[in-house]
This record gives structure tokens, sequence and C-alpha cells, in this order.
């Protein structure tokens, strides 16, 4: 009796233990990604529709370095160029949601390009969740150094006096340095020529082979300041420090830029839809530490941005649905098509 007793004891801890080593397997299944993966344990890799060069890719590639020496993995660079940003989104669209797959973008591509071409295999609010809001982005109109203007005024009167005769680059169809001098013909009253790039514009602008080109400041300003471009206005209300003679544009006309929606943009950071959210907040908080060190900052403003640390992600989420509205009537209104 009493070794059956004891049996019965000895297979009821047996099934306790059992139980309990159940539980634990089930606990740690139950566990965060990045707890169980300690993430980021391999490459990441961030995609930018743009080509080398351009304010977009110079700004992914000072946050990427950053990245990687605060997250103790490889931040790369892939560039994916063409269409205003659209081969790029749309590849971007079907990378795998697991956080060491990332897209670096800027306003055109959430807002601009999926409104002019039809049928776009990506779709800016469902197909993307936001990380962090790098910095704010003014652009910089600047012109070929042979070209007969110095200014806005006088772009505008020489427009006015030789219509369809001067021309201006862009990074493609869409793009927003093409979406904003559509809307600024349209309120100057001139007549441009459109001359869409597959890749930088910016040594057939400084050669003299086009007129002008509307660019971010990352890349602008440095090109400015050394004299290789002439540098007509910066976009909004504010002219920038570091190219203090340089007009802003509504100083010409005040509503030419109402609050920055028509040229004003930002770089920023986002996930395929899917991500994990402990990887997005995980990666917001290493983005926000990154942007609000001093020196990053100093950084950030010497390529002609406004380092942000006020923008939450989820505002960011609410900014791309709105600015995607507002230039969807934009296109309707001025009929802009992608060919």
């Amino acid at each position: 009796m009493n070794l059956r007793r004891q049996n019965v004891q000895q297979n009821m801890q047996t099934r306790r233990r059992l139980l309990r080593a159940a539980g634990a397997i089930g606990a740690m299944a139950a566990l965060p990604l990045r707890a169980q993966s300690a993430y980021p344990n391999k490459p990441i890799r961030v995609v930018v529709p743009h080509s080398p060069g351009v304010s977009p890719d110079v700004i992914a590639r000072f946050i990427a370095d950053r990245m990687s020496k605060a997250l103790g993995q490889t931040v790369f660079i892939e560039n994916k160029a063409g269409a205003g940003g659209l081969i790029g989104a749309e590849y971007a669209a079907t990378m795998p949601p697991d956080g060491y797959n990332l897209f670096f973008t800027v306003k055109g591509v959430m807002a601009m390009v999926p409104n002019v071409y039809p049928n776009p295999k990506y779709n800016p609010m469902a197909d993307f969740r936001a990380i962090a809001q790098i910095a704010t982005v003014p652009h910089v109109l600047t012109a070929a150094p042979n070209t007969p203007f110095n200014n806005l005024k006088e772009l505008v009167e020489y427009a006015r006096a030789n219509p369809d005769k001067i021309n201006f680059a862009s990074n493609g169809i869409g793009s927003q340095p093409h979406m904003t001098m559509e809307a600024w013909q349209h309120k100057l009253g001139i007549k441009l020529h459109h001359i869409p790039y597959k890749q930088n514009p910016e040594m057939d602008l400084m050669g003299g082979t086009v007129s002008l080109y509307l660019e971010g400041g990352a890349a602008a300003v440095p090109k400015v300041k050394a004299g290789r471009v002439k540098g007509i206005c910066i976009t909004g209300s504010t002219r920038n420090p570091e190219i203090p003679n340089v007009a802003a544009a509504n100083e010409y006309m005040a509503d030419l830029d109402p609050e920055g929606m028509v040229s004003g943009s930002y770089h920023a950071l986002f996930a395929p839809k899917g991500t994990p959210e402990d990887i997005i907040a995980f990666l917001n908080r290493e983005l926000t530490k990154i942007i609000t060190v001093p020196d990053n900052q100093a950084k950030l403003r010497d390529f002609g941005v406004t380092p942000n640390t006020t923008v939450s992600a989820a505002d960011l989420n609410s900014q791309v649905a709105r600015d995607y509205q507002y230039w969807r009537g934009v296109v309707k209104e001025l009929d802009i098509k992608p060919v």
C-alpha cells in the first residue's frame, strides 16, 4: 500500500514538472520577436527609391551609418531609382516585413507619384508603416551658371518674355521636383519645358545642358555655397542660414508655397506593412536617440535639412494621408499625366 501511494505521488510530481515545462515553453513562444531573436542579428537593408548623390540618398547614407554604430549591425543602402520613385516604392512594398527590410523615402514618393501614375502597385497608406521622420526638407530652386537670371523675379520676367524656352530637370514624372514646378508654373503664369531624368541631373545642370532643377537642400546647398550653381529661391517662407542671400519663394509671392504644402518635404524611414510592432517601436526609439545627438543635428543642418524631434510615427502616418489627398486634387486640376 505504501509502495502504491509512493508511485502515485511520484507520477503526480512528474506530471507537475511536465506541465511547468510546457508552460515555460509556451511563455517563450509568446515573447516578442525582438526578444527571441535579439533583433537585429543580421544586416538591415534600406531601400532608397532615388539615384546615389541626390538629397534623400545623402541623408539615408548618413542615417544608415549612425544606425550601424548604434545597433551593432551593418545597415546598408540599396538604390532602386526610376519613375520618380515609383519603381523603388513598388519594390519596397513587397519586401518581407521582418524588420530587416526598410524604406527611406520622401513626400513626393508617398503623395505625388502614386497620384500621377495609373494603377501603381503600392498604396502609401496601406502598404507602409511610419517608423520615424528624420528631418524636414526645404528645397532649393537652382539654375545653371550660364542662365540670364539670378533670382525668382528675374526668372519669371525672363520666362514670360520667352515662353517654353527655359527647361527644367526633374527626377522623373511625378517626382517632387516635377510636381512643384508644374504647380509653380500655374501660379506664376509661365511656361517651362520639362526634362525628366532617370538619374541625377546635377552634372547637366552645372554644365548648362538644363537650366533649372529643384533639389533637396542636402544636395543643393553645398553646390550653391561653392558657386557651382545659382540659388534662385528656397521653398517656403524662411531663408536657409547656410545660404542667406537666397530669398524664400514666398518673399516673391505670399501664397506661392502655403505652409510648405507645395514644395516642403520630409526624409523618413518606413517599414512594409506587417512588420512587428515591437520592432517598429524599437527602431523609433533608436532613431530618436540618433537624431537628438547634437553632433548629428549639426551635421543634418550642414546638409541643409532640419532635424525632426517632434513628429511622431502616428503623426507621420496621418501626414502621409493628408499629403496624398492634397496632391490628388492638384494632379486632377492640372491634368498631369505620366507621359
